[in-house]
């Protein structure tokens, strides 16, 4: 039993590290949009068997980084304007509502961890640097998980847990306006959380609805 457990353990670090190698080469480009990424390329490159990336090119599918195709390999997601758009305009309407349910439901430790990632994307975005938008990325996501959570409803969290991290992709369409759009965002989740603190459903969820077309519009 020992070593079945064991087993399954590291094949799920396995998988984590190449989850996390996908990612990654899309969010620096390494990757770029449309491009085919192969099981053995990857397993090759992350050091590990052909099983654990398998599971972790079905994550990211999921993800909506990548698309299935063919065997043992899949294609880095193209999105297109209207493509951008149904997703944000999804994320906005069921987002809206978590933080409403939120308003009410959200601890102060949760509070906390908001101002904590909101000021760690500040420090990022005036220290700036070649991994700023892998640190916007991490701490946006971050921040909507976090949000998501307190919104204590397992419906919304379901519906939600493949979007939030497929919009940020879409922003590398316009990385030489990521300053601008780091500053909107951060002015947007210390609105959010003023909201929240507030324990009021409608505001928190105009300010959510506001942040996420705000973004939709940038991006369009």
């Amino acid at each position: 039993m020992d070593t079945a457990k064991k087993a399954s353990g590291d094949r799920s670090l396995a998988s984590e590290r190449a989850y996390k190698y996908l990612r990654d080469s899309i969010y620096d480009g390494h990757f770029k949009p449309g491009q085919i990424v192969t099981e053995d390329e990857v397993a090759s490159v992350v050091g590990v068997s052909r099983t654990p990336v398998r599971e972790a090119i079905r994550r990211a599918s999921a993800d909506g980084f990548l698309e299935l195709e063919g065997f043992r390999r899949a294609r880095v997601s193209n999105f297109t304007d209207e493509d951008t758009k149904d997703i944000f305009e999804i994320r906005a309407v069921l987002e809206a509502l978590a933080a409403e349910r939120a308003a009410t439901r959200i601890s102060a430790e949760e509070i906390g961890q908001l101002e904590q990632l909101t000021d760690a994307l500040e420090e990022a975005t005036h220290a700036g640097g070649a991994s700023l938008f892998r640190q916007f990325a991490d701490f946006n996501n971050a921040f909507h998980t976090v949000l998501l959570k307190a919104s204590r409803s397992r419906q919304i969290q379901q519906a939600l847990e493949h979007l939030i991290e497929t919009p940020l992709i879409l922003h590398k369409r316009f990385e030489g306006t990521l300053i601008g759009n780091l500053e909107r965002t951060i002015h947007h989740h210390r609105a959010i959380i003023t909201a929240l603190k507030a324990k009021d459903p409608k505001w928190a969820h105009a300010e959510m609805m506001v942040h996420l077309m705000s973004a939709r519009s940038s991006l369009i």
